[in-house]
């Protein structure tokens, strides 16, 4: 015989026995509550990650372009190393751009700007498991240029 006997009518034994096995069926409940909640709590995780990802990708295009329009702006002359020169910048960080453009709008004298326009397409995690999804990045800087060609 067992030494935790239950009651027929509903009062609880002061040695606990009938609140242990009253809460037996609530673990199956949980069980399902969690199977419920769990592929949310993913999918808002995920979309936390990708937040992430797509800040760190704009900061990195930010000082490609950056990088390039201060070259640029040294060297008004040489205006395919400072492409490189962003390109560089972006690989070190792990992004390959899909274009970097340096031009000068107004001439390549001191006193004009230098643009330099680049972008990324940015694969986003979160869509790419529901069917797959890019974000383009695109920066532009301008920057005086100081040093005459």
């Amino acid at each position: 015989m067992s030494s935790c006997v239950l009651p027929i009518y509903r009062h609880t034994r002061s040695n606990g026995c009938s609140a242990a096995r009253r809460s037996q069926p609530s673990r199956g409940q949980s069980l399902v509550e969690l199977a419920l909640a769990l592929p949310f709590l993913l999918v808002l995780l995920l979309g936390v990650i990708d937040l992430g990802r797509v800040y760190f990708s704009y900061i990195t295009v930010v000082n490609a372009a950056r990088e390039g329009a201060r070259y640029g702006a040294g060297h008004p002359q040489d205006l395919s190393t400072a492409q490189t020169r962003a390109a560089d910048e972006a690989q070190g960080s792990g992004i390959t751009l899909t274009n970097v453009t340096v031009s000068c709008p107004s001439g390549c004298t001191q006193g004009n700007p230098v643009r330099v326009v680049v972008g990324y397409s940015f694969q986003l995690i979160t869509l790419y498991i529901l069917g797959g999804g890019t974000i383009p990045l695109q920066a532009t800087v301008e920057m005086e240029i100081f040093a005459s060609p």
